[in-house]
């Protein structure tokens, strides 16, 4: 039977849907499978060696949680030097400082992250600007952590959550998510779900005229051009398409490419040599993917919050 004090507490959580991204660091599992009680050293050569794998497995987790938490920090930050922003009235600018407040908050999950924003905030208007950052965000990981040596899956998706505690989400948005990440993912992409599509649809094709509505539609549509369908049917975040890089990646596109490009042949050559034909076929793939997504240099950065104003106009 609950106790009166649970009962009271349940009563005051709040269900909304959310936005989800769950992230999954790869090649953990394997970097530990050896791994039991903490050993006994008999020598200093043993204890160096458990301190380098202590250090490679936690320093990669550590390192994907610095890049989210600065990457969300770009995404919420206050936007005054816009020129866009510096163009409109002071009453103006307070609407348009509504328009890009958003609320992020990220829980930490063993060798992963989970992101969400709720989609029923009272004191957010405009909620696309978190499902934008959530987009941004893990589009990024993938980009960043091929290019690192550090590759991640993961997915995103839409469902009804509630937080037990601040940051703490229960509910169908974290086992959906976690469902397509562990089940479809598979291998260092994206997987956006269906009801995330659907939704993104609903704002994009919502027709009220007021101010917040069009800049959720600018939003939804923007996040709707990063995706790409993958030869399985599955949509993607496109983070090597061209609306990712002119609203996201544009000052280290190139750079992150390069690096991603000779990773990912590294990875095919060292599983075709081992005969480890599953991962093979992955970066394969991921080989072509890269080869059909080469950018040219000059094409020009466009900011992320300009890139809204061009999307509303």
């Amino acid at each position: 039977m609950n106790s009166p004090d649970a009962s009271a507490a349940s009563d005051k959580l709040s269900v909304h849907n959310y936005c989800i991204s769950f992230i999954d660091l790869l090649g953990q599992r394997e970097a530990l499978r050896s791994q039991g009680l903490l050993p006994v050293f008999k020598s200093d050569d043993e204890h160096q060696q458990f301190i380098a794998t202590l250090r490679n497995s936690i320093g990669a987790i550590l390192k994907l949680q610095s890049r989210a938490e600065d990457m969300l920090r770009e995404g919420e930050r206050e936007r005054p030097e816009s020129p866009f922003r510096a163009s409109l009235s002071p009453e103006r600018q307070a609407v348009w400082d509504e328009m890009l407040r958003g609320r992020v908050t990220t829980q930490r999950w063993s060798d992963g992250l989970v992101s969400f924003v709720s989609l029923g905030d009272p004191d957010i208007k405009c909620p696309l600007n978190g499902v934008f950052n959530i987009f941004a965000t893990a589009g990024s990981l993938c980009f960043m952590g091929l290019a690192s040596g550090n590759p991640i899956r993961g997915a995103i998706d839409v469902a009804w959550g509630v937080e037990l505690q601040p940051g703490e989400l229960y509910g169908a948005a974290v086992a959906r998510a976690y469902e397509i990440e562990s089940v479809y993912a598979q291998y260092p992409r994206i997987v956006v779900g269906p009801r995330a599509i659907g939704f993104l649809e609903a704002h994009k094709n919502n027709k009220e005229n007021d101010v917040y509505s069009g800049n959720n539609r600018a939003l939804a549509e923007l996040c709707l051009s990063m995706l790409a369908q993958d030869v399985d049917g599955l949509w993607i975040l496109h983070y090597l398409g061209e609306e990712f890089r002119q609203a996201v990646t544009y000052r280290h596109h190139d750079e992150f490419y390069s690096r991603a490009w000779k990773y990912v042949e590294e990875q095919l050559r060292m599983h075709q040599k081992s005969g480890s034909s599953k991962l093979a076929f992955r970066y394969s793939h991921l080989q072509d993917y890269f080869a059909a997504h080469k950018h040219k240099s000059e094409a020009q950065p466009v900011d992320a919050a300009d890139a809204q104003e061009v999307a509303r106009r």
